[in-house]
This record gives C-alpha cells, structure tokens and sequence, in this order.
C-alpha cells in the first residue's frame, strides 16, 4: 500500500510539473531577452524579538518560545533594476553607498 501511494505520487508530481505553462521552448527560447520582460520585485517582512540584556544562567535557560516579539517590523525589497555601469566603475561600485 505504501508503494502504491509513493508511485501515486510520484506521478501526481510529474503531471504537475508537465503541465507549467510558463515554460518557453524552442526558437522563443533561444531568442528570449530577459531584459524586455518585467519582475516583480520580491517583498519579506520578518518580525524581530526583543533585545533582552541578560546574561549568564538567566540568558542561556531562556527557551526561544518564552521570548516576545517586538513591534517593529523590517521590511526587505529587492531591488530588479539592472546597472547600466561597465568597467571600473562597474567593479568600484558600493550598494551600500546608495
């Protein structure tokens, strides 16, 4: 019975991957230009806890459950536009400088 369900499975799995559609084959794919096509920028938010300044046996006792969550949030979002910049100054760049 559990090989049947593992093969059913398996299958289920095959079908689902036969039938995307955003797959591009043939001379569509030889000539794609990624550039001309829009992304979404990816957007995450993570939830932080709170800084808690104990230290010793208080701090190493402490189980991750009992922490509480800080009301902040931080919000991270790639940014998709491609540099326009060769060269050294292509090589020389910083993000961070932005």
């Amino acid at each position: 019975m559990k090989k049947l369900l593992f093969i059913v499975a398996i299958f289920m799995g095959f079908q689902t991957t036969a039938q995307n559609e955003k797959r591009v084959l043939g001379p569509e794919a030889k000539n794609y230009k990624f550039w001309e096509h829009k992304k979404e920028s990816s957007v995450i938010t993570l939830n932080t806890f709170e800084y808690l300044d104990s230290k010793g046996p208080e701090f190493k006792n402490l189980k991750i459950w009992e922490r509480k969550k800080s009301d902040t949030k931080i919000v991270l979002a790639r940014n998709t536009k491609i540099r326009k910049l060769t060269g050294p100054k292509a090589k020389n760049y910083k993000p961070w400088q932005n």
